[in-house]
């Protein structure tokens, strides 16, 4: 299956790409993507950039679940900002920041894997379609590890938030 990518389609990837490898900076520095650092803004903007870039691409014509996509992860970044900036969810901000920023890779990762899949190795790609059986194990992988991670980014979040209460969370 040829799927040849438009000029659009090229700089929604490259731009993609660009945000994943500053999500796993940020990942790798920090534990966690902290839209407070150089690293967590830079995946932000660029994430945006390539949400919106994310709207101009349809195979099928209108609307379609990548645009979904795009809607999705900019909410989950103004849920995140919102947690950050004001508190509005108390104690549970840290929490919500955690899973918010961790939630808008694992959805720009969704369709990541579905368009490569579709696309590689360019003679004999390893899908025809999202529901393909490669694609889904890679699909249910990826969730898998988006829940371990997230675990763990949240017990992180919960050590330091005793530690600053001095071993007591209110």
């Amino acid at each position: 299956m040829n799927l040849p990518l438009s000029t659009l389609g090229i700089f929604h990837t490259v731009v993609s790409v660009i945000a994943l490898v500053f999500a796993a900076i940020s990942l790798v520095r920090e534990g966690v993507i902290n839209p407070r650092s150089r690293t967590g803004r830079y995946y932000m903007i660029i994430t945006v950039i390539a949400c919106v870039s994310a709207f101009g691409l349809s195979r099928a014509g209108g609307f379609n679940p990548g645009h979904a996509l795009a809607l999705l992860i900019l909410l989950l970044f103004g849920v995140a900002l919102l947690a950050v900036r004001t508190q509005l969810f108390g104690r549970a901000s840290a929490y919500v920041e955690v899973f918010c920023m961790s939630a808008t890779l694992f959805f720009s990762l969704v369709p990541g894997i579905n368009e490569t899949f579709l696309r590689l190795p360019l003679r004999n790609p390893l899908s025809t379609d999202i529901d393909s059986p490669a694609t889904q194990r890679a699909l249910m992988v990826l969730f898998v590890l988006f829940l371990a991670g997230v675990g763990w980014q949240l017990l992180k979040v919960r050590a330091a938030v005793r530690q600053r209460a001095g071993g007591i969370i209110h």
